[in-house]
């Protein structure tokens, strides 16, 4: 799938290679991404966050209020939870880099695991009738390896942008359309969770919420299936013939210093949006006592961050990838503090500053995966191998450490100030209620920038020196 002998069509003025692939221009790998294909690609996000976002949102709230769980046995579980993730997440990316399938060198997995997430999804928002000690193993059981099935294929998903082009600006496009589109997977949740768990469930909400999810797991098997025959790869990985070592993983958590800055700043903004994505619903049931507004409180936390992502592109070549990602920071923390501030009668207001916290998520969300293909060409620059799923690997453990934040810290402190589910609260946990939704996201995303905006330093300039270094390196191994 590498480069090949490069026609020039004069007719339609474009740099066409052997296959036919569209070139951008003469630089190896720097491919057109067709409009299908980009949509294709970009449905495997939404796709994936009709699961995904399901369990950010609610999860929590199902495992204590409906599943019958305490707020310390599912912190617990959360934290053990992520302790594996360390342990599986580098598995799975080592297993992408040694492996060739036929088919593709990362596309297969979207295929092959499409089922087995979708029923996994299911299992897990079923609460079986089997006492309390089974139903803590099954919660254990299906949580985890809905974890698991969600990174054999969003692993390797995201490591197919580095072979589908090498064009910086393709892959800013590629990655902002599909988190437009991952966003959007959050609205749908965001709207038809609370109303369709409630119309199916009416009195059974245990009920109500399977038959959510198991329509949502048939959406979700049918596009990953289409999007699957959209995407192209046109270019070589070579990954599998100088097979990944325990050691290279250590290499690039040691020495790749982009990449934990990344790694820090994706457990930054995921933690901030599944802290506050997890205590709204409590919020809103218990603070404002509006569980009729609970549907666009919930929509409010995504909607506006799908309006956001397409202001990303025109950002970046204004104010660069580093600056729009402190924009972001800055406009969540303030939308999220001003909750703080915010009567719970004051209902629009309220709802206002849900939706700028959305926003600046919005514009974090369009600028994130599109700088991790710099870490990628940085850690090839760096220690002359090419491993994008390790270095995506290494980054999305802080995507997973975050379900830690948002899982944990709000079971941690509902228990430690009282929370009884389905009863009156009192002040005490009524405040940390409050605190969870609008301090601690505010808090986490001040931290996040201040860490990012000191440690972070690749800019444009120098992966673009990067990115030559490597082509000069390549030439001279032909």
């Amino acid at each position: 799938m590498q480069d090949r002998t490069i026609a020039y069509k004069e007719e339609t003025e474009t740099l066409v290679d052997s296959r036919g692939y569209i070139k951008t221009g003469p630089n190896p790998g720097f491919y057109k991404l067709e409009k299908k294909e980009i949509i294709g690609y970009s449905l495997v996000d939404f796709a994936m966050n009709l699961v995904f976002q399901a369990v950010l949102m609610f999860i929590t709230f199902y495992y204590t209020d409906v599943y019958g769980l305490t707020a310390v046995e599912v912190s617990l579980m959360f934290l053990l939870s992520r302790f594996w993730d360390m342990v599986n997440d580098p598995m799975m990316g080592a297993l992408t880099e040694r492996s060739n399938p036929k088919k593709g060198k990362y596309k297969p997995y979207i295929l092959w695991g499409a089922v087995p997430f979708a029923l996994m999804a299911v299992l897990t928002y079923t609460v079986p009738d089997i006492g309390h000690t089974g139903k803590l193993i099954w919660a254990y059981a299906t949580y985890n390896l809905l974890n698991m099935l969600f990174t054999f294929i969003i692993q390797p998903y995201i490591s197919l942008t580095t072979v589908m082009t090498a064009d910086p600006q393709e892959r800013t496009k590629l990655n902002s359309i599909r988190m437009m589109f991952a966003q959007g997977g959050g609205v749908v949740v965001a709207l038809f969770i609370p109303l369709l768990s409630a119309y199916f469930g009416k009195e059974d909400q245990a009920t109500g919420y399977q038959i959510t999810v198991i329509l949502l797991s048939i959406i979700t098997v049918s596009i990953l299936i289409y999007s699957y025959t959209t995407i192209k790869e046109r270019i070589e990985s070579t990954s599998h013939l100088d097979p990944v070592k325990l050691k290279d993983v250590f290499i690039q958590l040691t020495t790749n210093r982009p990449s934990v800055v990344l790694f820090l700043l994706f457990l930054g903004v995921y933690g901030f949006n599944t802290v506050g994505s997890a205590s709204g619903i409590y919020y809103m049931t218990y603070n404002a006592e509006r569980t009729d507004l609970i549907g666009l409180f919930s929509l409010l936390n995504v909607l506006p961050s799908v309006i956001a992502v397409p202001f990303v592109p025109m950002l970046v070549r204004k104010i660069k990838k580093k600056n729009t990602v402190a924009l972001g920071l800055i406009i969540a923390a303030l939308g999220s503090l001003a909750l703080y501030f915010i009567p719970v009668t004051a209902v629009a207001l309220m709802m206002v500053a849900k939706a700028v916290a959305s926003f600046g998520y919005g514009i974090l969300m369009g600028i994130l995966w599109s700088i991790i293909p710099d870490a990628v060409e940085y850690a090839e620059y760096n220690t002359g191998k090419r491993y994008p799923a390790i270095v995506y690997t290494t980054i999305g453990l802080g995507l997973k450490a975050s379900m830690t934040i948002g899982g944990v810290i709000p079971t941690w402190v509902l228990g430690s100030v009282g929370y009884v589910p389905n009863a009156a609260q009192s002040a005490e946990a009524l405040g940390g209620i409050l605190f969870l939704v609008s301090g601690l996201p505010a808090i986490i995303c001040l931290v996040t920038l201040i860490i990012f905006m000191m440690f972070y330093n690749l800019t444009e300039e120098r992966v673009d020196q990067i990115m030559h270094e490597l082509a000069i390196r390549r030439q001279e191994k032909i």
